[in-house]
């Protein structure tokens, strides 16, 4: 067999492991909504086996992990394949575009999972789903969230919207700083893992398949707690912290109030 037939017989076969593991989640994930302690042992249990169908490799660096208890993570956006990376490495629930509620299967699966939905440049829905993740806080739960708003080509940390960071000062729980990188063969950043512009899904879990293998490496700062700090500070702090875990030039205080305008760049879900 000739070299390209052997990598898109390869390609298929796992598309057809992702395909499977997804639909499988999708079933499990609508019988096991009524017991939180399930749920969050399939997220994590999906994200570990959907990353092992895609074969994609991931590494902790550094002394940190992420602390026990209630938590707000603070992460910069690449891909889609962020959530499954963090949720691979411990159960959290996670914030999304409201559009994806609609999405088939993906939609239902999130919303199973305890997805916060919110409507991007609605700083009234900002201020709904910001209560929310501070009462999931308060219950000791931990939450996920991108304050670029937006994903990136994973060459540059965006601008952080610091609203939803409120939800850690209102519940008085600590935040931590996650790094996400997805390393090329060429040793810079992946370009098959990023998710940005007018790029569909399809495009882009075919950009993923057409990798080998796809490596993410994750850095975890020590946390910071949030009591007699504000958002804005807790934003800073975070983004600083990103930035510099990944090696990037920081242009300055890069931190805004508003949660998420309308922008070119892709939110994943």
């Amino acid at each position: 067999m000739t070299a390209r037939p052997f990598k898109r017989l390869r390609r298929l076969r796992r598309l057809g492991r992702f395909v499977s593991r997804i639909l499988l989640t999708w079933m499990r994930a609508l019988a096991t909504t009524a017991d939180p302690r399930l749920t969050a042992a399939l997220a994590v249990d999906c994200a570990q086996r959907t990353l092992a169908s895609l074969d994609v490799d991931v590494a902790i660096r550094g002394e940190s992990q992420l602390r026990d208890g209630p938590l707000l993570i603070v992460a910069n956006h690449v891909s889609w394949l962020d959530v499954y990376v963090l949720n691979a490495l411990t159960s959290a629930r996670f914030v999304a575009k409201s559009e994806v509620r609609q999405w088939p299967i993906v939609g239902p699966i999130a919303a199973a999972f305890g997805t916060f939905f919110i409507v991007r440049g609605s700083y009234r829905d900002a201020a709904r789903v910001k209560d929310a993740i501070a009462c999931a806080l308060r219950t000791g739960e931990r939450v996920v969230v991108f304050p670029e708003g937006t994903t990136t080509d994973g060459t540059r940390v965006a601008r952080f919207y610091a609203a939803l960071l409120q939800a850690a000062v209102d519940a008085g729980v600590p935040v931590q700083a996650v790094a996400i990188r997805y390393i090329g063969p060429d040793g810079g950043p992946d370009p098959a893992a990023a998710f940005i512009d007018d790029m569909s899904f399809a495009a882009s879990l075919g950009r993923v398949l057409g990798r080998e293998r796809i490596a993410a490496e994750v850095r975890i700062a020590p946390a910071f707690p949030s009591r007699r700090h504000s958002r804005r500070e807790l934003a800073f702090a975070t983004r600083r912290w990103i930035t510099a875990a990944l090696g990037f030039e920081d242009p300055g205080r890069d931190v805004e109030t508003p949660v998420s305008p309308s922008r070119r760049p892709r939110r994943a879900a």
